[in-house]
């Protein structure tokens, strides 16, 4: 495969493969009998691997050589004994030409053609509200997912939204790095109008791919306006650990809070939100502020750490933050998650804040370890103010699993909280609806979320929704008329577990 197809791959699976799906709708004809027997262990089939796979070094074990239809007999053992939804799988021909892909040259595509047979395996099940109940399995390469997971992906130091035709600074990671974002004086409200001398409406959707994911350490011009005003800076794309939390103690009239963004439940995490909770208890807050609006999720015991430290161990003790249950050929391996109150990689132990009430700040992209934060923590009756947008509605994880050097992500459990409540597949809806403005910086009490977080605590109450979620008392200036979307691959918005 070459080096551009495998980009273009990656890009595909980064955006949950969207294309994929279209690719392999038509299926197979439900006449076709599985190749793999529903026993045969997804081990006795690992990393048999296609002599055309270009991500097998990659490979989390020794591999041996096979070729394409021994990786597709491994994601039917895989998926007939792990999938949640293994009953729904659906008989198709793992020969069908929509498996086999080639590109312009007659070169095989491994990763397109096992990730549309993948896909297409999934349940067909939808929501209440008819969405697909499993819009989050997933396929990636190994290197990209261990990148991630580590917080290691290659970027400029920023995470950009989507907003009808314009692209916006949506938050600038706070890390001085000679290139990055932050360093450069880019603001969270910035719109990028250009790269390297292009505007952006002049782009194809290959070009701003990939000067936006460059593959490789690059620099780029970017033109940037906020106010009316346009400068441009040059970025440097780096793979540095980016940290994936920041606080700050906020006074308010009588009010002392605490405010603690928090993107993702990664280890590059932890340091900050030891840092963040230690701060809080010597400053004596009276209200925290959880904003989780960019928060995808990620591992599930720093949901329950982070957890510990809100609620208090008179609380926590003995109950359980997550109770994970699997499908009925695994019900021996169900297991309840307690709140640990611990750091997961470096086990240092978190102060405890004692606190019966929070307030969460969520949007469209907070998800699942994030949403089983706000549940578990619901679950020990701590009263939980959500404020924003629902949330994406995944009560489901996974344990990632690599084979051939690539990681696969079938939605494995479903987790409840200690009351044995969850099924928010449609999303947590929150008390106050309101929308994201990239207008204030996310601690600024004029913020519409923030703002909206201070006057429920002075005792207002929030309108409908359909009266634009704002408070009476809170303004809309500057705010955006669509919520729009991160500039962010779906697969990244998951929970899923490692063994303590």
């Amino acid at each position: 495969m070459a080096d551009a197809d495998k980009h273009s791959w990656r890009l595909m699976a980064g955006s949950c493969l969207a294309l994929l799906v279209l690719v392999g709708c038509g299926g197979g004809t439900g006449t076709e009998s599985l190749a793999v027997s529903q026993e045969t262990s997804e081990r006795e089939l690992a990393q048999i691997c296609s002599l055309d796979n270009p991500y097998q070094s990659h490979a989390q074990g020794t591999v041996r050589p096979g070729s394409l239809s021994d990786e597709k007999k491994w994601i039917q053992a895989y998926m007939n004994q792990r999938y949640l939804w293994y009953q729904d799988i659906r008989p198709l021909d793992p020969e069908a030409s929509q498996y086999t892909l080639l590109d312009g040259n007659g070169q095989l595509q491994v990763g397109r053609s096992l990730a549309a047979y993948f896909n297409d395996l999934r349940t067909q099940r939808l929501t209440p509200s008819g969405a697909r109940v499993d819009k989050f399995s997933f396929v990636i390469d190994t290197k990209s997912w261990n990148e991630f997971s580590s917080s290691q992906s290659l970027g400029f130091g920023w995470l950009l939204r989507r907003q009808g035709d314009a692209l916006k600074v949506a938050y600038v990671y706070p890390l001085v790095h000679s290139g990055l974002a932050f360093e450069q004086g880019v603001q969270r409200g910035d719109r990028v109008i250009s790269v390297n001398g292009v505007m952006l409406g002049e782009l194809s959707p290959q070009e701003l791919n990939q000067a936006l994911n460059p593959e490789t350490p690059a620099s780029h011009v970017f033109g940037l306006e906020r106010g009316g005003q346009r400068r441009s800076v040059v970025l440097q794309a780096q793979n540095v650990s980016l940290p994936q939390a920041e606080y700050s103690i906020v006074e308010t009239d009588e009010t002392r809070w605490g405010y603690l963004v928090f993107n993702s439940h990664v280890a590059s995490a932890e340091p900050v939100l030891l840092q963040a909770i230690r701060a809080f208890r010597r400053s004596g807050i009276t209200e925290l502020v959880l904003d989780l609006r960019y928060n995808g999720g990620g591992y599930l015991a720093i949901a329950s750490a982070l957890a510990t430290a809100i609620a208090g161990d008179a609380r926590t003790q003995g109950r359980v933050f997550e109770q994970t249950r699997f499908n009925d050929k695994r019900s021996a391996q169900n297991f309840s998650m307690g709140f640990y109150g611990s750091t997961l990689f470096s086990g240092q132990s978190y102060a405890r804040l004692d606190l019966s009430r929070l307030y969460v700040l969520t949007s469209a992209e907070t998800c699942s370890a994030s949403e089983s934060l706000i549940n578990g923590l619901r679950g020990v009756d701590v009263e939980v103010v959500q404020i924003g947008e629902t949330t994406c509605g995944k009560p489901y994880g996974f344990y990632p699993q690599d084979n051939c050097g690539l990681t696969y992500a079938a939605m494995e459990f479903e987790g409840v909280n200690d009351k044995g409540e969850g099924g928010f597949s449609d999303g947590m809806t929150p008390q106050c609806v309101v929308r994201d403005d990239l207008n204030f910086a996310l601690s600024d009490p004029r913020e519409p979320l923030f703002a909206t977080a201070i006057a429920h605590r002075k005792g207002l109450a929030c309108v409908t929704p359909s009266a634009k979620g704002l408070l009476g008392s809170v303004s809309a200036v500057g705010q955006d008329s669509k919520p729009g979307s991160l500039l962010r691959p779906d697969w990244q918005r998951n929970k899923y577990i490692h063994i303590r």
